[in-house]
């Protein structure tokens, strides 16, 4: 007897393992097909889903009829509202049904956005780009090293990145210019798809005549376009900007505005292919005539699982720069291998 009852006890908890193991989500395919396992996170318009089994996968939000989950999560719809709640099936095609405290919501699959559980959404939000691009010519002598990387994570109303690179040039293996750019940008949800945004930079360039440069200020930013595969958001700010020219001269003090366009296309079906480019437009209020610009773009394409390959372009201009003879503008193209991850 006492045997069966420690058999029974050993059945029991291992039944109580399984159910708990058994992942409880649902996603209905547009084919029919019905999968169970455990919804990660939607994100740029893939859906994350752990399969019993299968391990991971992701496919595209639009070939999907419908999903449901016992967690809660927070929702990002493609005209930025936000929901907090469960999903559930609604019978109808490309629907889900929401489950709030206070009620229900009907959604459809395909205005949501961005998609996270509230409980486990640190490392999950947390992502992550680091690219090195070498060139090198013989005949001049000239080589050229590059480095690069991203972190960024989303909170369910803010959104904070990292960023640093660095672009040195050699000839006959001395040290001809060095551009290193280093930013901590942060982004607070103000209302739909306004957010008011915070950020300081360092930065040097020797081609320009400074050897560093920050800037801190503040910005009101607009997501014009949020989809699966665009995200184009207008920034417009003020910044306080201090630049060196070399340890025995004064830095100079002077207050700027800020007009920025910030674009990012992605698509994930094969070639996976990831764009980011910005525009940034800088008049000064201090100094008469004085404005800046600053332009790049960074374009990858996937090789194999999260390894890419591209090419990033930067152009800056000053044409007040403030050592008088430095030049007034800077550029550079180079080829990148990336990897990423999340």
């Amino acid at each position: 007897m006492r045997y069966i009852i420690i058999l029974n006890i050993i059945l029991l908890c291992l039944t109580n393992n399984v159910l708990y193991a058994q992942k409880t989500d649902t996603i209905v395919h547009t084919n029919g097909n019905v999968l169970l396992g455990e919804i990660k996170k939607m994100d740029n318009g893939i859906i994350t889903f752990k399969m019993d089994g299968m391990g991971t996968i992701k496919f595209q939000v639009d070939k999907v009829n419908t999903f449901s989950s016992d967690k809660n999560f927070q929702i990002v719809m493609r005209h930025g509202l936000q929901y907090y709640g469960r999903i559930d099936t609604s019978g109808i095609n490309r629907k889900v049904k929401l489950i709030l405290l206070n009620g229900e919501e009907l959604l459809s699959v395909g205005e949501i956005v961005e998609m996270y559980p509230i409980k486990k959404n640190f490392w999950l939000r947390l992502s992550g780009v680091f690219s090195l691009g070498f060139n090198l010519s013989k005949g001049s002598g000239i080589a050229n090293l590059t480095s690069s990387g991203k972190l960024s994570h989303r909170n369910r109303k803010s959104f904070a990145e990292i960023n640093w690179s660095d672009n040195t040039t050699f000839q006959n293996d001395t040290l001809s210019s060095n551009k290193t750019d280093g930013s901590l940008t942060f982004q607070r949800l103000l209302k739909k798809q306004w957010y008011l945004g915070f950020n300081m930079e360092g930065s040097s360039n020797s081609e320009l005549g400074y050897d560093f440069r920050l800037l801190g200020g503040v910005s009101i930013i607009n997501y014009l376009v949020q989809d699966y595969h665009n995200n184009f958001y207008v920034s417009v700010g003020t910044n306080g900007n201090r630049e060196w020219t070399d340890s025995d001269t004064d830095p100079t003090n002077s207050l700027e505005g800020l007009l920025g366009f910030n674009y990012h296309y992605f698509k994930y079906t094969d070639p996976e292919i990831n764009i980011t480019t910005y525009l940034n437009t800088y008049p000064s209020f201090t100094t008469s005539g004085k404005w800046r610009v600053n332009y790049y773009i960074d374009a990858k394409v996937e090789i194999i699982s999260n390894f890419q390959i591209g090419i990033n372009f930067y152009y800056s201009f000053d044409n007040k720069p403030v050592n008088v003879d430095a030049s007034k503008t800077d550029y550079g193209i180079t080829t990148t291998l990336s990897y990423s991850f999340h």
